[in-house]
C-alpha cells in the first residue's frame, strides 16, 4: 500500500498570550520539515509521496507560549488550515494526517502508517508525551478504537481518541452532511480553544461552504 500525498496549506494561526492577541501566518520561510515533507512550486506544503511507510512533519519554527507560567490557564488559540488528501488509488487510502500540538519541534521517533507520525508502538499513551492532536484519520485502525475510515478526534497523548466524529460538517437547519477525507477536494479545517469554558472545537467545511456556526466535536 502507497502512501498519501498530501497538500497542506496554513491558512493564519492566531495565538492569545499575556492578555494580548497576536498572530502569525505560516509560510515557507517559517517552517521546519522532517522526513518526506517539501514545499512544491505552488507553494503547498507536500506532506508525503508515494514512498511505503514514509512520514512527513512541518513545525513552525518558533515556540509559541500557550501559558504565562507552569501552573498558568492555556490561553485561547485559534488557528484555520486547508488541506487536500490525494491518494495514488482515489478509492484506496492512506491514514490520514494530523494537526499536532508538541513540545519539541519534530517528532524523531514516531511511526508512520497507523500512528500517523505523531506516537510509536512504545510510547502510544504515554502521558509524559505532553502533545494534543487533531487527527484526520482515513483508515479504521481496531487497535485505536477508530469509529471508521472517515473521522476526526481529538488526541491526547494517545491514538485512542478523547472525542471523535464522523467526517462532516451541520448545515445551517442542522442537517449533518458527509465529507470524505479522501475526496481529494480542498476542505477547511477549524481548531480553537477557548481558555473561559477550557473546551477545544473542531470545525470542518468545504471551501465553497461558510465556516458552520456547529463544530464537529
Amino acid at each position: 500500500m502507497k502512501v498519501f500525498v498530501l497538500l497542506l496549506l496554513l491558512m493564519l494561526n492566531k495565538a492569545v498570550s499575556q492578555g494580548e492577541r497576536g498572530e502569525f501566518g505560516f509560510n515557507g520561510y517559517l517552517y521546519d520539515s522532517y522526513g518526506s515533507a517539501n514545499l512544491d512550486s505552488n507553494g503547498l506544503l507536500k506532506l508525503t509521496n508515494y514512498t511505503e511507510h514514509e512520514t512527513g512533519q512541518v513545525f513552525y519554527n518558533f515556540p509559541v507560549r500557550f501559558k504565562n507560567s507552569p501552573n498558568g490557564t492555556v490561553s485561547s488559540f485559534s488557528t484555520t488550515f486547508v488541506f487536500a488528501i490525494v491518494s495514488e488509488i482515489p478509492t484506496f487510502s492512506g491514514h490520514g494526517i494530523a494537526f499536532v500540538i508538541s513540545p519539541t519541534k519534530g517528532l524523531p521517533y514516531s511511526f508512520p502508517s497507523q500512528y500517523l507520525g505523531l506516537f510509536n508502538s512504545t510510547n502510544n499513551g504515554d502521558p509524559s508525551n505532553h502533545v494534543v492532536a487533531v487527527e484526520f484519520d482515513t483508515i479504521q485502525s481496531i487497535e485505536f478504537n477508530d469509529m471508521d475510515d472517515n473521522h476526526v478526534g481529538i488526541d491526547n497523548n494517545s491514538l485512542i481518541s478523547e472525542k471523535a466524529a464522523s467526517a462532516g460538517y451541520y448545515k445551517e437547519d442542522g442537517t449533518f452532511k458527509n465529507i470524505s477525507l479522501i475526496s481529494r477536494k480542498p476542505i477547511q479545517a477549524w481548531v480553537e480553544y477557548d481558555s473561559s469554558s477550557k473546551q477545544l472545537n473542531i470545525t470542518l467545511h468545504p471551501l465553497h461552504v461558510a465556516k458552520p456556526k456547529t463544530p464537529l466535536l
